[in-house]
């Protein structure tokens, strides 16, 4: 058995300390344009040296940095031990991958973009139809207020996202307003008694179940008397149930708004409401709706005309008038209007060869304020001259404008480094990818982050965060760098596909095919193999579909 015993033991090791500059960097790898630019107003506002440089400045400093670049000049304001630290840990991280941090996604909109551009027109939500013709209706002041809570949950689609239930138990304000509105007998709900706020008899579900072993006294029962009924009476439930039966009625004051089927719980109730506001109630639409939904998902047109005892011609015409109504009835309303994407980097072709340039244009040029630098400067010299330390106010003062130089240093350091970074990966893809900026998209290569990594020489980690939200403009459209990594499928010949090639055949065929006789997934893949040698399964040809939100072949099909 091994002794346990207690001693020192010196070990040698190596570990990459985050630094708060490092993690810094590497958050910046991952913004977006738009975060990024939100990143530096913010470090503007809180940063006082750091300023941005107008056009005529950038101009001029780019003239003053040419003429000390070819005079061996160049100005550091931090020291050459700290940025030589800052390499190596940078160096270190886009080789290694170390150091995941988690992305942050932020949604507000980009204020300081050119004005005209960014000047979006507000539409009109689906929220605030529904509240205007809610204003102008003749509803009870409580009924009111219930109808305010029910339009909260109706979602853009147009349906009410929560059950009646669901919305009581989530929402205690909705549940105090019914309780106080049916004591005060401002409104009333089956089974609800005014004169003592307690449900009659005939409304209490449990009584209906178990036998009564005694007479009940109402409006008051001790402890004894419950348990000679049985089962005691459970208020709350009866509560509650007054509670569900007032919503529902409100409820439907709401779905008789417009646009018709708004407020609807589901599918079939959403095209039941619209073909009551179309004075169709109990037609045979109505009827196959509310009777045979799962047959008309199908398009099982002759079995329906089977049970519903009707003439294929009436079920066909049934069918094409149930077609035209609005699935999502609030479609219309609030969509967001497009925005552009703003390129990162250009791809273009300038003779017979293509070039990679960065877009500069909506990022501002950052600098340290040069009052700033002077008196950094100058307090250094003050106390070589004087050979005596500064005041604790100097000295202070000292301390926080040369913390601040330094992290705007950083800051600009970090940009320099992800702006840099982008360019080397779109040269990787560009090399990659030169036939589809050539000849488009059927000439797509498979390619993996790895690829790109071990040709710039940094890790896949790092590679994988620089293409995220990031767009490169090229002769063939605008689009995502990510979008240039695909997996792809071995043909058995030594042939690798791209599955975005694949994609886009399978597209195209769907969109040219014959809507009344739609192909199949076999037939697809049949025709890929016939027509463009690609050989790919079935059920390859049914995922990609899938994930390109198209049908099957079946529910594609157009029967008139």
């Amino acid at each position: 058995m091994a002794s346990m015993k207690m001693g020192l033991e010196m070990k040698m090791s190596q570990q990459l300390i985050m630094t708060p500059q490092l993690q810094q960097a590497i958050k910046l790898l991952q913004l977006s344009r738009v975060e990024l630019q939100e990143l530096i107003d913010q470090a503007l506002i809180e940063n006082p040296t750091l300023e941005e440089l107008s056009d005529a400045e950038v101009r001029e400093e780019e003239k003053e940095e040419e003429k000390k670049e070819d005079e061996g000049e160049s100005e550091n304001l931090i020291d050459e031990q700290e940025q030589l630290s800052y390499d190596e840990e940078w160096q270190h991280y886009v080789e290694s991958g170390a150091g995941v941090i988690q992305e942050s996604r932020s949604h507000e909109p980009d204020e300081d973009s050119n004005p005209l551009e960014a000047t979006i027109s507000r539409t009109e939500s689906l929220a605030d139809h529904l509240l205007w013709q809610l204003d102008i209706s003749r509803l009870e002041e409580v009924e009111h207020e219930i109808a305010e809570y029910l339009i909260g949950n109706i979602d853009e689609d147009g349906y009410l996202s929560v059950s009646i239930r669901e919305l009581l138990a989530s929402t205690p304000g909705l549940q105090k307003l019914l309780t106080q509105a049916l004591s005060d007998g401002l409104i009333d709900a089956p089974g609800w008694s005014k004169e003592n706020n307690l449900f009659d008899e005939r409304h209490d579900l449990r009584a209906k179940k178990e036998p009564v072993k005694g007479k009940r006294k109402r409006p008051e029962f001790e402890e004894d008397e419950e348990e000679e009924l049985g089962e005691p009476m459970d208020v709350m439930d009866l509560v509650s149930n007054a509670h569900c039966a007032v919503v529902e009625r409100v409820l439907k004051r709401v779905q008789n708004f417009d646009p018709p089927g708004v407020g609807a719980r589901n599918l079939k109730e959403c095209l039941l409401l619209q073909l009551r506001a179309l004075k169709l109630e109990g037609s045979l639409e109505w009827r196959i709706i509310d009777q045979q939904m799962h047959l008309l998902e199908q398009k099982d047109l002759k079995r329906i005309a089977r049970l519903q005892k009707a003439e294929i011609d009436e079920v066909v015409a049934a069918y094409q008038l149930i077609t035209e109504l609005e699935p999502k009835p609030g479609r219309p309303y609030g969509r967001e209007v497009t925005q552009y994407v703003v390129p990162d980097v250009f791809i273009y072709k300038r003779g017979a060869e293509y070039v990679v340039s960065m877009n500069h244009e909506s990022l501002p040029k950052l600098r340290i304020n040069p009052y700033y630098q002077q008196l950094i400067s100058e307090q250094k010299v003050k106390e070589a001259v004087q050979k005596k330390p500064a005041s604790e106010s100097e000295d202070m003062t000292y301390l926080y404008l040369q913390e601040k130089i330094k992290a705007g240093d950083w800051l600009m350091k970090s940009i320099e480094q992800r702006q840099k970074t982008i360019y080397r990966v779109a040269k990787s893809i560009l090399k990659y990818q030169y036939e589809f900026f050539e000849k488009g998209i059927d000439y797509l290569k498979p390619l993996v982050l790895k690829d790109v990594a071990e040709d710039i020489e940094v890790h896949e980690s790092t590679v994988s965060r620089i293409t995220t939200n990031k767009y490169v403009y090229t002769p063939q459209g605008i689009f995502e760098l990510k979008y240039f990594f695909t997996s792809g499928i071995d043909q058995g010949d030594g042939d690798v596909i791209s599955s975005k090639k694949i994609k886009d055949y399978i597209k195209k065929l769907i969109d040219t095919e014959d809507k009344k006789r739609p192909l199949t997934d076999l037939q697809i893949k049949n025709m890929l193999k016939e027509a463009e040698q690609i050989k790919v399964a079935r059920r390859t040809v049914a995922k990609y579909r899938e994930a390109m939100n198209l049908l099957p072949s079946n529910k594609r099909k157009q029967l008139y």
